[in-house]
């Protein structure tokens, strides 16, 4: 492994996939963006900024996948996350589609048979900008070149539109779907 992996990582016995996806990491009131580099049904390895110190209890969120656990050890803007159960690790390394994407791909269909559509509201909502923002950072961050290029910003982005969803469910309830 590269420098600043902790050492102990390598005797871990777990199977781990080498990854890189954006979620966040949640400590109390505070939530951080992070990226994971791999993933184990036990545990995760993440680099992010201002990780809470070893032992604190946190949760770790991608979409709608959330598993609690704490942190293991951390060194250098590198932590490693002991999950408090086990999770699939496919379901979270899974591509999340973009949410509008069944009604873009109705319009297209409906367009293709000559049939009318209805007309989209105009206004912008939080929840239809968070969904966008959403979309973006998956299929932004499904292009290893692209993730490369604007990994940190990316991180960034994903944050903000996991900010919008929170505040579209305090201000209406939206759940993600």
């Amino acid at each position: 492994m590269g420098a600043g992996v902790h050492p102990d990582i390598e005797h871990r016995s777990d199977l781990r996939s080498n990854v890189f996806l954006t979620a966040v990491l949640v400590s109390g009131e505070e939530t951080r963006p992070v990226r994971v580099r791999n993933l184990s049904p036990g545990g995760a390895f993440l680099d992010g900024e201002r990780i809470p110190p070893v032992g604190a209890n946190v949760r770790l969120v991608r979409g709608s996948l959330a598993v609690a656990g704490n942190v293991a050890w951390q060194s250098e803007g590198h932590a490693g996350l002991r999950f408090d159960r086990e999770i699939d690790v496919a379901a979270w390394v899974k591509r999340v589609g973009h949410p509008g994407q069944r009604k873009v791909d109705q319009a297209v269909d409906s367009l293709r048979h000559g049939q009318r559509l209805a007309a989209a509201p105009d206004t912008p909502t939080l929840v239809r900008i968070s969904a966008e923002l959403d979309g973006i950072c998956e299929r932004i961050a499904a292009s290893p070149s692209m993730t490369v290029e604007v990994g940190e910003e990316l991180v960034r982005l994903d944050a903000l539109a996991r900010a919008l969803q929170q505040i579209a469910c305090a201000a209406g309830g939206f759940t993600r779907s």
